[in-house]
């Protein structure tokens, strides 16, 4: 009996320990040229779970800074469940910010000849696996390509970053 006890305390303790490290790690990278979504290239390094913004899926960004104060990130891939089970992705940015608050733009998948996009059930953990593969050229003459690895991304706990 005391075994089992010993068990159930390591187990939760293993279990609280996981929770309160929310981030995940990532790695790949956004690279966009051009209309739309502007001239950059995001080297992703971690991962959230989207609840924490309001949404079902991952949100891949860089490392987080530390301005004024506040902590965040700029520019990255978030990754959201739509109806029907599918996934969208929307690209961050990281040239057109005003803070932490960067400019979002929806994919339009129509213009992607590849777009490989898987967001994983969550674990035992809580934690989300998945990648990201797109290869998009866009009316406007830009082109977006995507190809990102990221796993164990959980919820944001109440010292992690601000969106």
């Amino acid at each position: 009996m005391i075994g089992v006890l010993v068990a159930l305390g390591l187990l939760g303790g293993a279990f609280a320990f996981f929770l309160s490290h929310p981030a995940g790690s990532a790695s790949g990278e956004i690279r966009s040229r051009g209309r739309p979504h502007g001239d950059f290239i995001v080297r992703p390094v971690t991962c959230f779970a989207g609840g924490h913004w309001g949404f079902e899926g991952v949100w891949v960004v860089p490392e987080t800074l530390t301005s004024g104060g506040r902590r965040g990130f700029k520019g990255g891939l978030k990754i959201v469940k739509i109806d029907g089970g599918g996934w969208e992705a929307i690209v961050e940015s990281p040239q057109a910010c005003q803070g932490f608050t960067c400019e979002q733009r929806r994919v339009e998948q129509r213009h992607c000849r590849r777009f490989d996009v898987v967001v994983g059930s969550r674990n035992i953990w809580l934690r989300q696996d998945g990648h990201a593969r797109m290869d998009c050229a866009f009316p406007a003459g830009g082109t977006l390509k995507v190809d990102l690895t990221f796993k164990g991304c959980a919820r944001v706990s109440s010292q992690g970053a601000e969106p």
